[in-house]
Formats: C-alpha cells, sequence, structure tokens
C-alpha cells in the first residue's frame, strides 16, 4: 500500500512539473514587447555586467524574448549555470551607413510612397536606391521599417563558405559545408555601378548555395532570386545531382527547409524573403535590447565558442564577443488570411536602425506558441569601397528550433570576401546570379 501511494505521489508531482513547465512557456502575447526597456528610458546596463542563470531576471527587459526562452528553464534547450553561458555585456557602439548608401538616401527617399493593394497590405512605389523610409513614423511605422531591411543594403557581389552545424535533440551533430554567394542585381548604392544594370531588371538580389560536404549532398545547389516587386514571390531552383538537373520549386514551397536546415525558404535573407503585402504588421516600439554587433575575429569564425554539445547548443559563449544594447525597432508580421496555410502565426523582427540590418527574429507556431528564434552575431566588414558596415546575409546565423529541439548554426570559415578577392567566373553576374547557371555545375 505504502509503495502504491508513493509511486502515486510521484505521478502526481511529474504530472504538476509538466504541467508547471508548460505554464511557463511563452506564447505571443504583445504585452511581453511592452515589457522591453524603452530607447528612451534612462534604464541601461554597465559595460562589463556578466548576465548568467542566477542574475539574469535582473536584466530580462533586455532580452529578446528568444534569449529570455533560453534562460527561463522551460524548455529542454536551456542555459547551464557555467561560464560558457555567461552574457558579456560591452559597451554600445555605432556603426555607419555606408557612404553611398547615405547620398542615396538624401537624394531618393522623398520620392518613395506605400500603396495599399488588394490584399490589404502594402506595397512601395518609386523607390529608386538608399533607405526608402529612414525615419519612419505614423500608423504605418512597422511597414516603413520592414521595406527599410527588405531593399537593406548589400555590396554588388560578395562570398562566404559557411561550416553548418546540425544538432538534433540527442547532440547529434550533422556538419554541412556550403559556399555562400550574393549578388545585388538592382537599387545598388555602390560608387562607379549602374544603380540599375540592365542584367537586373526585375530583380532585387540573387544567392546561390552551394553544398560541397557532405559528400552525399555535393554539388546540391539553391539558387534563390527576389524580384524587385515585394508582391512577387521569390523564385527558388534547386540543383539536383542525382538527377543532373535543376527544378523550379513550387511557391507553395515557400514554408520547406532551406536545404535540410531549420531555415525556411521565407526566412532567406535573414528573414526577409516573405512578401510583405500579404502580412499584417504592427509596430512593437523602440526597445533597448542586447544584441551581438561587434563580434570578434578570429574567434567568431571557430564552432569551439559556440557549446555545441551543451544543453542550449550554439549558444555563443564569451570569446564570440560582447553584447551590447541597441536600440532596435520591434516588428510583428502574421500573414493575411488571403495567403491561407503558413509556417509561422507571428514572426516578430528586431531591427537595428544605424544601418537597417536586421539582428534577430522571434518566431511563433499558427497556435502562437514560441517555436524558433534566429539569432544573427555580426561585426561590420570592410568592404571594397573601404566603408565598414554591416548588411545582411554576411553573418553568423543560428535558429533555434525549441519545439522539435533542433538547431542550425551557420558560421563563415572567415571573413567575407568581396568583388576584387572573388574570382572572375562569378563575377560574371548576368551568368552565375540566374537560374540558367545551374546547367553549368558537375561539368
Amino acid at each position: 500500500m505504502g509503495s502504491r501511494l508513493s509511486y502515486a505521489l510521484c505521478a502526481l508531482l511529474l504530472t504538476v512539473g509538466i504541467a508547471a513547465s508548460a505554464q511557463a512557456q511563452i506564447a505571443y502575447d504583445k504585452a511581453n514587447y511592452d515589457a522591453l526597456a524603452s530607447a528612451d528610458s534612462t534604464d541601461t546596463i554597465p559595460p562589463g555586467t556578466r548576465i548568467t542563470l542566477q542574475n539574469w531576471q535582473s536584466y530580462k527587459k533586455f532580452m529578446p524574448i528568444g534569449i529570455q526562452a533560453m534562460f527561463s528553464q522551460a524548455y529542454p534547450f536551456r542555459v547551464g549555470s557555467g561560464p560558457e553561458f555567461a552574457v558579456r555585456v560591452g559597451p554600445t557602439i555605432a556603426v555607419p551607413m555606408a557612404k553611398k548608401l547615405k547620398e542615396n538616401t538624401e537624394r531618393y527617399a522623398g520620392q518613395v510612397k506605400l500603396r495599399k493593394v488588394d490584399s490589404g497590405g502594402y506595397t512601395v512605389d518609386g523607390y529608386v536606391a538608399g533607405v526608402p523610409f529612414p525615419k519612419p513614423s505614423g500608423d504605418l511605422t512597422g511597414v516603413e521599417v520592414l521595406y527599410n531591411i527588405f531593399f537593406g543594403f548589400i555590396p554588388p557581389i560578395y562570398r562566404y563558405v559557411t561550416n553548418s552545424s546540425l544538432v538534433d535533440r540527442f547532440h547529434n551533430i550533422s556538419p554541412q559545408v556550403t559556399e555562400v554567394v550574393y549578388w545585388r542585381l538592382s537599387h545598388l548604392s555602390d560608387p562607379g555601378m549602374p544603380t540599375n544594370p540592365p542584367y537586373g531588371k526585375g530583380y532585387l538580389q540573387s544567392a546561390r548555395y552551394f553544398v560541397s560536404s557532405p559528400e552525399q549532398m555535393h554539388y546540391t545547389t539553391q539558387l534563390a532570386q527576389q524580384p524587385d516587386d515585394p508582391q512577387r514571390v521569390q523564385e527558388i531552383y534547386v540543383f539536383l545531382p542525382s538527377l543532373r538537373r535543376s527544378l523550379r520549386l513550387s511557391s507553395a514551397a515557400r514554408c520547406s527547409p532551406i536545404l535540410g536546415s531549420d531555415w525556411v525558404q521565407d526566412d532567406n535573407s535573414d528573414g526577409m524573403s516573405f512578401q510583405i503585402p500579404n502580412f499584417n504588421v504592427r509596430f512593437l516600439g523602440r526597445k533597448k535590447v542586447l544584441f551581438m554587433v561587434h563580434a570578434s575575429d578570429p574567434a567568431m569564425y571557430d564552432s569551439q565558442n559556440f557549446n555545441l554539445r551543451s544543453s542550449m547548443p550554439a549558444f555563443p559563449g564569451p570569446k564570440v564577443g560582447n553584447w551590447e544594447l541597441r536600440n532596435v525597432m520591434v516588428v510583428d508580421t502574421s500573414p493575411m488570411p488571403s495567403v491561407g496555410s503558413y509556417c509561422y502565426g507571428h514572426k516578430v523582427a528586431y531591427i537595428d536602425p544605424d544601418t537597417w540590418t536586421q539582428l534577430g527574429w522571434d518566431f511563433y507556431d499558427v497556435n502562437l506558441k514560441f517555436w524558433k528564434f534566429n539569432l544573427i552575431p555580426m561585426r561590420p566588414l570592410k568592404i571594397d569601397t573601404g566603408d565598414e558596415t554591416t548588411f545582411h546575409s554576411a553573418n553568423l546565423d543560428i535558429m533555434w528550433d525549441f519545439q522539435n529541439q533542433h538547431v542550425t548554426a551557420s558560421i563563415p570559415e572567415g571573413p567575407t570576401l568581396f568583388a576584387s578577392k572573388i574570382s572572375a567566373d562569378l563575377r560574371d553576374v548576368q551568368t552565375w546570379a540566374f537560374p540558367g547557371s545551374l546547367s553549368r555545375i558537375m561539368r
């Protein structure tokens, strides 16, 4: 009798514990974002502060919701109490815009207008180059912010090789090596280049992902083309070595994984490859939030500094660099009914207005439960023009899936290369930035 009672008591305690954990998990709630520190407040964190599992509640209002989830202990993926999980706070350092981007912003921003379309969302008219809405304001602030990053600055061409680690709930690690090349095809802000080269007509940018390892995926290549019309869906082509041919993916593939990772196709371009006019957009405020914008070179390129086999795989350890308080614009998007079935119920962006670069995203499923967090640690990069600035899709990139206990960490082998150091064939934009180039693979 006594043992039966003991088993019953244990079962009851386990049930209560599971229920308590479930209650502690995060659901989409605007109040969580309202609770973040306002950018206008005097609240701050002194440089040199170390945030740990023991004191994190005192700094909760400065943390993106995804980082709060890591520290909350409500999920199987959780930070531990060791020094490898310390968030070391450094000084906030301003990041300048590229000079030509700033010039184009001053020249063209006044002629850009939002226009409501049949979906109920908004597109843009009159955009030429630069930041379309350098001072977003009013009821459509969130929409203006999204277009600032949709048309965000990137150089004409850049390349890097990334060592991706796909980590499952059992801490099995599947490595993948991918060459990534980006081409800006129109609306350029680069000295010596036309604003709209003739070969890029109709497209904003193109990105190619060429897998060189593991061997069973060698030569698998994805080409993603982003139209410059925000109402058009991105075009995805995949070369399959087993067939020795390429296929164009259906527009319905927007929620399919990118090369087996935890990103989906709409997460391309650091989260911005979705059709803005098809989404409800709500501005959640200007907030003072911790992100990593000046990561340490070369430590940021060493996977040993990311705790891949820990209780919080891919958490950037102190060697990767300081975190700093950034005054970010927080924008929530949710699909309109016309979109139909969609991967996310809400996706919330943290945008740095220094250079209009996205620093991270919170993702919620269709039942509004917290699902994923995308952190984009970065450092300013010196491009061929001599400018040292930040821009999308040239940084560390980590996506945590909290529900399925899966992580993908994309860690570049080294600094990004620009046109002056890239092979001549890749500088042939008219060939390699377009789907016809896929027929040249394996020749």
